[in-house]
């Protein structure tokens, strides 16, 4: 009897001890609000937890009902320190909010997050995906999200630094419009006009066609050198920090991303 008993008792505690992970470990997408259905949900998850793999931060996306009249950056900050969210000691992370009822949103990063996602890549998370969800395209929004993440951390790895204004690829293309072909355009556009102009001029056999009808008129014309002045102005080596890389900023909880808004 007492063998039985206590087999019982280990089974259980091994039952517990089996149960722990699985309470204390929160999923990456956490659809409070039941936005999704399941299979969508699941589908997200997946896409999300590949995209942190290997990265060292996690990237996280949460949808509730409202923010109860709080600050929705704060609202994300407490979530995120209530269910011990992020990779690792540094608990790094991304995690984006989307709040249904109130329609506020907000991305926080923290720990290595704050240094893979940058202030100019975060806009341009948001830039993308807020329309999206204003048009209530929002597994759309989630995935773009979670794509864009992953392209980030990627980025992150490849080039063994954060994607940001100075090394946006996408800005590349950008400036070879302005070297070269903005100014071919504008010069083939003048020398047209210069060619119509032309195709108005009939050329002539004789020089007197091209004499005024009051005849030539001659007059003499000196000129006599005094002496040249020069002006030299000073001008120093500029320090080109508009190709600096903007990085990420934090508030006094650690915490980088963006502030928020309505969409």
């Amino acid at each position: 009897m007492k063998k039985k008993l206590f087999s019982l008792l280990t089974a259980l505690v091994l039952c517990l001890l089996c149960a722990v992970p699985a309470f204390a470990e929160m999923p990456l997408v956490m659809d409070t609000y039941e936005l999704f259905k399941p299979e969508a949900t699941a589908e997200l998850e997946q896409k999300a937890q590949d995209a942190s793999a290997g990265h060292g931060v996690n990237v996280y996306l949460l949808t509730v009902s409202d923010i109860g009249g709080q600050n929705v950056r704060e609202f994300a900050k407490d979530w995120y320190r209530d269910y011990d969210l992020g990779y690792g000691e540094g608990k790094s992370g991304i995690l984006f909010l989307i709040a249904l009822d109130s329609r506020d949103y907000v991305t926080i990063t923290y720990g290595g997050g704050v240094t893979a996602f940058t202030d100019y890549r975060i806009a341009q998370i948001e830039d993308k995906i807020v329309p999206m969800l204003s048009d209530g395209t929002y597994y759309k929004a989630s995935e773009t999200y979670i794509e864009m993440c992953a392209d980030t951390l990627d980025f992150y790895a490849e080039k063994g630094a954060p994607l940001d204004s100075g090394n946006d690829p996408a800005k590349g293309w950008i400036k070879w419009v302005f070297v070269f072909v903005i100014p071919l355009a504008v010069a083939c556009i003048v020398c047209g006009i210069f060619y119509v102009q032309m195709k108005t001029a009939n050329e002539q056999t004789h020089a007197n066609a091209y004499m005024p009808a009051e005849g030539l008129a001659l007059s003499v014309v000196e000129d006599t050198y005094t002496h040249t002045t020069e002006t030299e102005t000073y001008d120093p080596v500029k320090n080109d920090s508009s190709s600096s890389s903007s990085g990420s900023s934090t508030d006094s909880d650690g915490f980088g991303g963006s502030s928020g808004g309505k969409f």
